[in-house]
């Protein structure tokens, strides 16, 4: 029986339900494919090591799964030896880079995976003459920012978590700039990947075409990229960074201000990146974003017609001009971009959930009437009780946007070319984690997307909700790609050596 643990001590959410494929973990010995492991000296923690909780541990302590075992290579050997073993003994793999995986999909998101985690493969190297970016599977986006502009004033539009790890562009990877320049995924241009047989392969645009397809945008389900080659950008100094706050008297006011927006949106040039925060406190909203390459004054030219609509004024606003690393820096709400390249331990305990909504369906205004009435009546109640939550909408779509370009869908699996607007919920458990906790927490946010989605709406794969069943979230956060990606996987990975609860099927 395969014992799926999503709270220690708690009931499991509907995750539990997910059926293991058929040819699930064996019940060889243990020590067999340990001893499988040893004889290729592959660097492991097992389950009586005294380090084995730490290192086991999810970043979202909501999730608590624990792997059979975790590796840890210094070498693509090791990577391939560990796959190896595993697919001779039928056990699961997942890779692990940076841990941040909303679902713990990194630990292999049930009990008993082998988890290959990357932190060893944290190298970040500019080559001039390419202009290309060799970054190791265990690299975080801090550590890439800072060193790529400290080799050569490079950038990659990525998103603002020092912390997050190469899951993050293996799945899409959205940052402020992305409008401008595309998601993180979309800058990939080779990888070096370890297949279901435990080969050592080389994937691009014409040279094993079809996996390198799969991998830019599912590639937890395809294989354990250890190393990326990414196209990079000259970063610009002169960003405009700004920020609007809000106090609608009323949620009509507030939809009123949100369809303005929303028709400015629908037309801004890509080099502006544009989001609306709503903060636990109600209809109260932030604008904020940044204007990238351009002067104040082009600024305040672009802005200003779209802030004479806004009424009521906004009760606060900053704008100013910073350079590359002063911008990532703000988004990041830190003073360093820099984390540790191994041993990381940070941890938070939180439910989260997201919403694609169509470039070609914008959000009619009883849906937008629907989400504020629902964050006047329901959060104020839910942040006093223990569950402090936001909301992000940022603009993806609208005007020349890099991401909504319909022919990336032959270069990506990532499927979500046709968006406005990407909504993260997330609310954090201030008072630990109980079964009325997580009850609550799931209903809440539940609550937040029903009145807001259409049925023609998707979610986003790296703000994962595991509560999702198998195939509901395959539907959502891959769309009209999911049959091509299981027929890759069919290809690839028949036996589902990579697997997890919300994994790609092989097609039958």
């Amino acid at each position: 029986m395969v014992r799926v643990s999503i709270l220690l001590g708690l009931a499991p959410v509907l995750v539990s339900a997910t059926p293991v494929p058929a040819d699930g973990f064996s019940l060889a010995p243990r020590e067999t494919f340990v001893d499988c492991l040893s004889a290729g000296k592959v660097p492991m923690v097992l389950q009586s090591a005294a380090n084995f909780n730490q290192l086991s541990s999810a970043y979202n302590l909501r999730l608590r799964p624990r792997p059979l075992v975790v590796t840890l290579p210094t070498t693509t050997t090791h990577v391939s030896d560990t796959v190896k073993c595993a697919k001779r003994y039928r056990h699961k793999v997942s890779a692990r880079g940076g841990g941040h995986s909303y679902s713990a999909q990194g630990l292999g998101g049930i009990d008993g995976s082998v988890v290959i985690d990357l932190q060893n493969f944290h190298s970040v190297k500019y080559d001039p003459k390419t202009q290309l970016a060799e970054v190791g599977g265990g690299a975080r986006l801090g550590n890439i920012a800072r060193q790529l502009y400290d080799q050569g004033k490079r950038g990659i539009p990525h998103g603002t978590c020092p912390a997050v790890g190469m899951g993050h562009p293996s799945l899409g990877g959205f940052g402020i700039s992305s409008r401008n320049w595309g998601l993180m995924v979309d800058q990939i241009v080779q990888v070096q990947v370890v297949t279901a047989d435990g080969s050592l392969k080389l994937a691009k645009k014409g040279y094993n075409g079809d996996l390198f397809w799969a991998l830019k945008g599912a590639a937890p389900s395809f294989g354990i990229i250890t190393k990326f080659w990414f196209k990079t950008y000259s970063v610009p100094e002169s960003i405009v960074n700004y920020s609007y706050r809000f106090q609608p008297r009323s949620v009509s006011e507030a939809v009123d201000l949100f369809m303005k927006i929303q028709t400015f949106a629908r037309t801004a040039p890509k080099e502006l990146g544009l989001g609306v925060s709503l903060w636990g406190s109600g209809v109260n909203f932030e604008l904020s974003g940044a204007y990238y390459g351009k002067t104040q004054q082009q600024f305040n030219t672009l802005f200003q017609p779209l802030l004479n609509q806004l009424t009521p004024a906004p009760t606060s606003s900053t704008l100013d001009t910073r350079g590359w690393i002063d911008t990532l820096l703000r988004f990041a709400g830190s003073n360093t971009l820099s984390v540790p390249e191994t041993g990381y331990n940070e941890h938070t305990t939180f439910f989260a959930k997201s919403l694609v909504t169509s470039n070609r369906a914008p959000i009619e205004r009883k849906g937008m009437e629907n989400f504020f009435n629902y964050a006047a009546n329901q959060g104020p109640g839910a942040a006093n009780q223990g569950l402090p939550w936001f909301v992000i909408i940022n603009l993806y779509g609208g005007g020349n946007s890099a991401i909504t370009q319909e022919p990336l869908l032959k270069e990506s699996s990532y499927g979500h070319r046709d968006t406005l607007w990407n909504f993260q919920f997330y609310t954090t458990m201030s008072n630990g984690l109980s079964t009325q906790s997580n009850t609550a927490a799931i209903n809440f946010l539940n609550g937040f997307d029903k009145v807001v989605r259409r049925s023609g709406d998707f979610s986003y794969v790296n703000y994962a909700d595991p509560t999702y069943t198998r195939s509901t979230a395959q539907r959502l956060y891959y769309g009209k790609q999911l049959t091509q990606l299981s027929l890759v996987k069919k290809k690839w990975d028949k036996d589902q050596v990579f697997w997890y609860p919300q994994s790609i099927d092989p097609a039958r």
